[in-house]
């Protein structure tokens, strides 16, 4: 009987301390577990921390990229503007240009109307009209001084200058062929193609009656040929009296 109580003693024993050592291991793993959720936690906020930086960031350099995007379609809706203004306005010189250029032509053959039958050979020069007349038609040979045709031609030309063209600059020019004069007691061409025009604007002015603050002239010799001067035909067409209607 005593060793029968010793063992249930004994074992009783050791039950007690498992007893009392389990609580205590629980309670240990318990108090762990806070510990381990907290890191846990933690982790998951600094990652979502993270994301939501680099979130922040994609949309800093999306906005920037988005007002870049949106000053370069500013800048480029300012040269089209400016474009379009550009070519709207050359649009309009072009039209402008045009429509004068046909008022020339129109008045260009007016004039040769006009002037049928005077061997008046009327052209333009830019947006200049151009009356030529043939010095053959308008001197003697080596002369400056009108010839009776040169006068009933320029009488006619004159009346239409003096009613359609009054106020209007005349640009009177003579020219001649590159043959020096021999003869004819002129130093050279240049010389006699001055005093030309020079009869020709007298006249004008003194028999015709146009307005002398309106007349120009000038005297160009053989150095702005119409043709060659390499034949006879070229030299005829060079020796003339040209008369410019300028605005």
């Amino acid at each position: 009987m005593a060793g029968v109580d010793l063992r249930r003693v004994a074992f009783r024993q050791l039950h007690d301390h498992s007893m009392i050592k389990s609580p205590l291991l629980i309670i240990l793993a318990a108090l762990s577990l806070p510990a381990c959720q907290n890191t846990l936690d933690q982790q998951v906020i600094d990652a979502q921390d993270k994301q939501v930086a680099n979130l922040t960031a994609d949309r800093s350099r999306n906005q920037a990229q988005l007002d870049r995007i949106k000053a370069e379609n500013r800048t480029l809706a300012e040269q089209i503007a400016f474009e379009q203004s550009r070519n709207t306005e050359l649009q309009q010189r072009v039209s402008a240009a045009e429509a004068s250029l046909e008022a020339k032509d129109a008045e260009t053959d007016q004039l040769n109307t006009s002037f049928q039958g005077l061997n008046v050979d009327v052209g333009r020069r830019g947006g200049y009209i151009v009356l030529g007349m043939s010095s053959e038609l308008t001197f003697s040979s080596g002369k400056a001084e009108l010839s009776k045709q040169g006068r009933e031609t320029l009488s006619k030309v004159g009346d239409v200058l003096k009613t359609d063209y009054a106020g209007r600059t005349l640009w009177v020019e003579g020219h001649t062929d590159n043959e020096q004069p021999k003869k004819s007691g002129w130093k050279n061409n240049l010389a006699l193609s001055a005093n030309r025009a020079m009869s020709v604007a007298d006249f004008l002015i003194a028999d015709l009656g146009l307005d002398p603050n309106f007349v120009r002239v000038a005297g160009y010799g053989e150095y702005a040929p119409k043709e060659g001067n390499d034949t006879p035909e070229g030299r005829a067409k060079n020796r003339r009296v040209e008369i410019l209607i300028l605005e």
